[in-house]
């Protein structure tokens, strides 16, 4: 009969590793993506070797020699042969980028090329070629003339040609008749584009040269200044000096004007006092000390924040080369109609329009300064809307910031190295040239991203959501950002690898690629001949019916193992009798729930982790006592509880729930013994350990946990693991003795006494 049982039991270990087999091969995880799931969801799907072909068809070798790096190894050099081929024909490609016939006679009629000094350099960048039509001209007076294109010419329209439309600024803030005297001024805004309606609310703290007569500071003067200018604003009654800032041609005529004048009776002058931006402060002529504060007002009494405008050298060729791309339909049609109402509404003073323009202005200049004429084209053309430029902006940013450093210290390091004394020029130099070495290599790094974001885009046509995806991308530790950036775009790589339908998928879902652990990799190559396509096929279309199958299976693996042993492993010779049936099935099966979320952890270890912005930076240094004392200095109620903690709690309370079954199935064995009541009260406390087992575990977790609070720097979810798993070990250990051993040992104690009457 033992035979049979074993033989029986042997039946269960074969499930259950099929369907751990099914479990840790379904391709759904909580936080991550899948890479069987990406390279399900992307077959059939435009690929980047597609879309390359695509450029080439149409002669775009700037767009091509971006794909370049992430087209197939296989095709990759029979696309570099092609790209080759066709610059040698036409050597004007590598300065445009290519494009149809119409788009090369476009490049050669309007712009000329490029000047000669940029030729010369290598800057074949789109502004460049702005810069050379807007200064030529033809381009300019072309599309005034003959577009026909109402979006084209509303931005003409806008286009400042008297300087930058804010230039007021710097002669009314240094115009003695406005700093002479302190107090409130007030300048009314006359003939400027994009400011209609608007007037500059001014105050003005004022001290002369007698105030550094005795031991003060600057500092200590700068704030008296200030102080009086902001008093002067928030007590003002409405006796201000009234001046007109008049825009003729290119000059801007500040004078003074007499007469009753008033301002919008809406005005909270306290309020704008506190809001108020100092414009100006430093020494005067007279060697006193002034502090402007202020800013613009419009009609409706409401202090507005007005964005800082490109250079005008570079305002002009930007918004010049716009319309001749939104006239090539270079963008968009949504995006060019927003280009068209927000540059007409800017005009008419809209102010939100005027600042959504002006940084339309300073995005398009970023993308111009980093690519060809061409290469700009086509990734324009992917971004659905305004807002998808502004984020492509962002990205490139993002992406450029460490260059932009590496820059700036060879910069800086050039200059010093002419000032140094000839001794220690030599040193100096070998630093400088190590920089540049440096910086060599972050612009590869650069470039290499840049075209991860520029093939993603063009494949996706989603630059907010490649934005969105890089931006969430979890960072577990300080100063991580810059890694977490990196493993973005490997994982965006990566899904363009599997073809569009992947790399869509990644940013619907918006998570990171899961990178496999051992047991997973084993599982993978078996997973198939198990049914797992179906699994894999549910994974993308239906994640929570996927995720709870993945579950369902794990669980039941554990089950069906747990059954194994059980059945299997001889029984001991002291145990006479069994538990209840439904409380062995249920011990089990807590079990198999706790294995089963453990084997998620495992697999997910990032669960265990609190991403960027929950993570505490502070250290940890002193005593153990201090750190619980100085965790209930700070409310709990006031930090959010992340799914770190949740699950740590979890964890912790399924840890207890199968103690407690453990031991309800000993008393039940013990109940179900053919012994005298003395015996079983004997064994009861032969048991003790067991029942405090909980106990223990509790305690235990704490120290852990405080453990971790120490050396993982985690705070709140390690003080949560902490507290749960004490609180549970003594609910559960005071509900076991408490609600079945007493009463039990109670009815034992007195049967006992029956026992020894009779």
């Amino acid at each position: 009969m033992a035979n049979k049982i074993k033989l029986g039991g042997i039946i269960f270990l074969p499930l259950a590793l099929i369907l751990g087999i099914l479990g840790l091969g379904s391709p759904v995880y909580f936080a991550t993506v899948s890479e069987r799931s990406l390279s399900d969801v992307g077959l059939n799907t435009k690929t980047v070797d597609e879309e390359m072909v695509r450029q080439l068809r149409q002669n775009n070798i700037g767009p091509a020699e971006m794909l370049l790096p992430l087209a197939s190894v296989s095709k990759r050099q029979d696309f570099a042969d092609a790209i080759e081929s066709k610059q040698k024909a036409h050597p004007e490609l590598s300065i445009s980028g290519g494009g149809s016939i119409f788009d090369m006679l476009t490049f050669n009629e309007y712009f000329g090329g490029l000047d000669k000094y940029n030729l010369g350099k290598g800057r074949f960048q789109a502004f460049f070629v702005y810069n050379r039509a807007t200064s030529r001209g033809d381009l300019w007076d072309r599309l005034r003339d003959k577009s026909s294109n109402d979006n084209v010419q509303a931005l003409l329209r806008s286009i400042p040609v008297d300087g930058r439309p804010g230039f007021f600024w710097n002669k009314l803030i240094n115009e003695p008749l406005v700093f002479a005297f302190p107090g409130v001024k007030v300048a009314k805004l006359t003939d400027y584009p994009y400011f209609s309606g608007r007037k500059v609310l001014l105050s003005v703290g004022l001290r002369g040269p007698e105030v550094f007569e005795g031991n003060v500071t600057e500092a200590q003067v700068r704030d008296l200044c200030l102080s009086e200018a902001r008093a002067a604003l928030a007590e003002f009654t409405g006796d201000a000096e009234w001046f007109d800032v008049r825009k003729e041609g290119k000059e801007t005529n500040i004078r003074s004007v007499e007469g009753n004048f008033s301002l919008p009776s809406s005005l909270n002058f306290g309020d704008l006092a506190d809001r108020s931006v100092m414009l100006k402060l430093g020494r005067t002529k007279d060697g006193g000390y002034a502090v402007i504060i202020g800013g613009i007002v419009n009609s409706e009494g409401k202090m507005e924040s007005h964005g800082r405008w490109l250079p005008y050298p570079i305002l002009v060729p930007m918004m010049v080369g716009t319309a001749m791309s939104i006239e090539k339909d270079y963008y968009s049609s949504d995006t060019a109609f927003e280009i068209g109402r927000l540059s007409q509404k800017a005009l008419q003073g809209d102010h939100s329009s005027k600042e959504r323009i002006r940084s339309f202005y300073w995005s398009a200049h970023q993308i111009a300064r980093k690519m060809n004429l061409i290469q700009m084209a086509e990734l324009t053309q992917s971004c659905p809307d305004l807002q998808g430029i502004f984020d492509l902006a962002a990205l490139i940013r993002m992406m450029n910031r460490p260059l932009s450093a590496s820059i700036g210290k060879v910069k800086e390091a050039s200059r010093e190295v002419g000032f140094l004394p000839m001794d220690k020029r030599e040193e100096r130099r070998n630093q400088l040239l190590e920089m540049i070495e440096e910086k060599k290599v972050i612009q590869a790094k650069f470039e290499h991203d840049l075209q991860i974001v520029y093939t993603s885009t063009l494949l996706s046509g989603n630059p907010s959501g490649i934005l969105k995806f890089v931006r969430n991308y979890p960072v577990y530790q300080k100063d991580g950002d810059e890694d977490a950036v990196e493993r973005a775009l490997d994982d965006l790589k990566l899904a363009m690898s599997h073809g569009k339908g992947a790399l869509d998928h990644l940013l619907l879902r918006n998570k990171p690629i899961h990178q496999s652990g051992l047991a997973v990799r084993l599982a993978e190559p078996l997973f198939p001949f198990f049914g797992g396509g179906l699994l894999t096929n549910l994974s993308h279309k239906h994640r929570d019916l996927s995720i709870t199958l993945k579950i369902i299976l794990l669980v039941a693996s554990f089950f069906c193992f747990l059954l194994f042993i059980s059945k299997t492993l001889p029984k001991p010779g002291y145990q006479r009798s069994s538990s209840h049936y439904a409380l062995r099935w249920t011990r089990r099966f807590c079990a198999s729930a706790l294995f089963a979320l453990l084997g998620v952890l495992a697999l997910e270890p990032t669960l265990l982790q609190t991403p960027r912005g929950q993570v505490s930076v502070a250290g940890f240094d002193f005593a153990l006592a201090n750190l619980l004392a100085y965790a209930n200095e700070e409310s709990m109620a006031d930090q959010n509880l992340t799914i770190v903690t949740a699950i740590i709690a979890g964890v912790f309370l399924l840890i207890q729930i199968v103690i407690f079954m453990i031991c309800m199935s000993r008393v039940s064995q013990i109940k179900n013994e053919e012994l005298k009541s003395g015996l079983k009260l004997g064994l009861l406390d032969n048991e003790e350990n067991l029942f405090d087992l909980g106990l223990y575990i509790g305690l235990g977790g704490t120290v852990l946990s405080l453990i971790l609070l120490l050396i993982l720097d985690v705070k709140q979810d390690a003080l949560i693991g902490a507290y749960t798993s004490t609180l549970f070990g003594i609910l559960f250990v005071a509900a076991l003795k408490i609600v079945i051993i007493r009463p039990y040992r109670n009815h034992l104690l007195i049967k006992q006494a029956e026992e020894k009457g009779a």
